[in-house]
Protein backbone atom coordinates (compact mmCIF):
# COMPACT_ATOMS: atom_id res chain seq x y z
CA UNK A 1 0.00 0.00 0.00
CA UNK A 2 1.53 3.38 -1.05
CA UNK A 3 1.74 6.20 1.61
CA UNK A 4 -0.26 9.02 1.35
CA UNK A 5 2.66 11.59 1.13
CA UNK A 6 3.65 9.08 -1.86
CA UNK A 7 0.05 9.66 -3.36
CA UNK A 8 0.32 13.10 -3.12
CA UNK A 9 3.39 13.61 -4.83
CA UNK A 10 2.30 11.76 -7.59
CA UNK A 11 -0.71 13.43 -8.02
CA UNK A 12 1.51 16.48 -7.67
CA UNK A 13 3.64 15.34 -10.48
CA UNK A 14 0.86 14.84 -13.19
CA UNK A 15 -0.81 18.02 -12.15
CA UNK A 16 2.54 19.41 -13.04
CA UNK A 17 2.94 17.61 -16.33
CA UNK A 18 -0.33 18.37 -17.13
CA UNK A 19 -0.60 22.07 -16.39
CA UNK A 20 2.76 23.24 -18.11
CA UNK A 21 2.63 20.70 -20.44
CA UNK A 22 -0.75 22.09 -21.80
CA UNK A 23 0.55 25.55 -20.88
CA UNK A 24 3.80 25.39 -23.23
CA UNK A 25 1.17 23.95 -26.30
CA UNK A 26 -0.98 26.99 -26.00
CA UNK A 27 1.53 29.40 -26.06
CA UNK A 28 3.10 27.73 -29.06
CA UNK A 29 0.32 27.95 -30.82
CA UNK A 30 -0.29 31.66 -30.05
CA UNK A 31 3.07 32.79 -31.50
CA UNK A 32 2.73 30.58 -34.32
CA UNK A 33 -0.89 31.84 -34.88
CA UNK A 34 1.41 35.51 -34.58
CA UNK A 35 3.46 34.56 -37.83
CA UNK A 36 0.90 33.08 -39.46
CA UNK A 37 -2.68 34.20 -39.51
CA UNK A 38 -4.03 31.07 -41.70
CA UNK A 39 -3.20 29.23 -37.89
CA UNK A 40 -5.58 31.52 -36.10
CA UNK A 41 -8.62 29.40 -36.43
CA UNK A 42 -7.48 25.93 -35.06
CA UNK A 43 -5.96 28.06 -32.07
CA UNK A 44 -9.82 29.19 -31.69
CA UNK A 45 -11.01 25.58 -31.95
CA UNK A 46 -8.27 24.37 -29.25
CA UNK A 47 -7.66 26.65 -27.08
CA UNK A 48 -10.57 25.65 -24.98
CA UNK A 49 -10.01 22.56 -24.27
CA UNK A 50 -6.27 23.56 -23.65
CA UNK A 51 -6.97 25.78 -21.15
CA UNK A 52 -9.12 23.15 -19.48
CA UNK A 53 -6.16 21.05 -19.14
CA UNK A 54 -4.32 23.82 -17.69
CA UNK A 55 -6.88 24.21 -15.17
CA UNK A 56 -6.95 20.38 -14.23
CA UNK A 57 -3.03 20.36 -13.62
CA UNK A 58 -3.32 23.71 -11.81
CA UNK A 59 -6.20 22.54 -9.80
CA UNK A 60 -4.44 19.29 -8.89
CA UNK A 61 -1.21 20.88 -8.10
CA UNK A 62 -3.38 23.13 -5.82
CA UNK A 63 -4.88 20.38 -3.84
CA UNK A 64 -1.75 18.14 -3.64
CA UNK A 65 0.26 20.90 -2.23
CA UNK A 66 -2.58 21.34 0.32
CA UNK A 67 -2.02 17.86 0.69
CA UNK A 68 1.45 18.24 1.27
CA UNK A 69 0.83 21.26 3.71
CA UNK A 70 -1.54 18.56 5.97
CA UNK A 71 1.51 16.28 5.47
CA UNK A 72 3.75 18.86 7.60
CA UNK A 73 5.71 19.95 4.89
CA UNK A 74 7.41 22.85 5.98
CA UNK A 75 6.93 26.08 4.87
CA UNK A 76 10.51 27.28 3.95
CA UNK A 77 11.75 30.14 2.02
CA UNK A 78 10.97 28.03 -1.44
CA UNK A 79 8.01 26.89 -0.66
CA UNK A 80 6.58 30.54 0.05
CA UNK A 81 8.38 31.19 -3.50
CA UNK A 82 6.29 28.64 -5.08
CA UNK A 83 3.42 29.47 -3.44
CA UNK A 84 3.27 33.09 -4.56
CA UNK A 85 3.99 32.37 -8.24
CA UNK A 86 1.12 29.73 -8.07
CA UNK A 87 -0.87 32.39 -6.36
CA UNK A 88 -0.31 34.53 -9.60
CA UNK A 89 -0.96 31.75 -11.98
CA UNK A 90 -4.65 31.47 -10.02
CA UNK A 91 -4.84 35.34 -10.80
CA UNK A 92 -3.50 36.18 -14.41
CA UNK A 93 -5.74 32.84 -15.83
CA UNK A 94 -9.01 34.34 -15.14
CA UNK A 95 -7.54 37.31 -16.70
CA UNK A 96 -6.61 36.34 -19.90
CA UNK A 97 -9.21 33.75 -19.98
CA UNK A 98 -12.24 35.87 -19.51
CA UNK A 99 -10.94 39.32 -20.92
CA UNK A 100 -8.57 39.25 -23.35
CA UNK A 101 -9.58 35.91 -24.92
CA UNK A 102 -12.84 36.46 -25.70
CA UNK A 103 -11.67 39.79 -27.49
CA UNK A 104 -9.41 37.64 -29.32
CA UNK A 105 -12.17 35.46 -30.45
CA UNK A 106 -14.27 38.40 -31.25
CA UNK A 107 -11.24 40.12 -33.16
CA UNK A 108 -10.09 37.30 -35.05
CA UNK A 109 -9.81 37.67 -38.83
CA UNK A 110 -11.94 35.22 -41.55
CA UNK A 111 -10.41 32.63 -43.16
CA UNK A 112 -9.20 34.39 -45.93
CA UNK A 113 -8.95 38.25 -44.46
CA UNK A 114 -6.41 39.99 -43.01
CA UNK A 115 -6.30 40.82 -39.46
CA UNK A 116 -7.34 44.46 -37.94
CA UNK A 117 -5.19 46.43 -36.28
CA UNK A 118 -7.66 45.62 -33.33
CA UNK A 119 -7.09 42.36 -33.91
CA UNK A 120 -3.33 42.71 -33.90
CA UNK A 121 -3.29 45.09 -30.19
CA UNK A 122 -5.40 42.48 -28.49
CA UNK A 123 -2.73 39.17 -29.80
CA UNK A 124 -0.19 41.05 -28.63
CA UNK A 125 -1.49 41.63 -25.27
CA UNK A 126 -2.69 38.21 -25.19
CA UNK A 127 0.77 36.64 -26.32
CA UNK A 128 2.79 38.32 -23.10
CA UNK A 129 0.25 37.65 -20.59
CA UNK A 130 0.28 33.78 -22.08
CA UNK A 131 4.22 34.31 -22.05
CA UNK A 132 4.03 35.22 -18.24
CA UNK A 133 2.06 32.32 -17.10
CA UNK A 134 3.55 29.98 -18.60
CA UNK A 135 7.05 31.18 -17.17
CA UNK A 136 5.10 31.43 -14.25
CA UNK A 137 4.84 27.71 -14.40
CA UNK A 138 8.55 26.97 -14.99
CA UNK A 139 9.40 29.57 -12.56
CA UNK A 140 7.87 27.57 -9.98
CA UNK A 141 9.30 24.28 -11.41
CA UNK A 142 12.46 25.83 -11.11
CA UNK A 143 12.40 27.00 -7.61
CA UNK A 144 11.57 23.29 -6.83
CA UNK A 145 14.25 22.10 -8.62
CA UNK A 146 17.19 24.19 -8.09
CA UNK A 147 15.80 26.29 -4.59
Amino acid sequence: MISFYTFIFFVHIIGLVIGVGAATVKLVLLIKSKYDYTIVPFYLKVSKPITQLIIFGMVLLTISGIGFIIEGYPLTTQLTIKLIFVALLWIIGPIIDNAIEPKFIKSAPEIGHQPTQEFIEVQKKHLILEVFATAFFYIVIGVWIFG
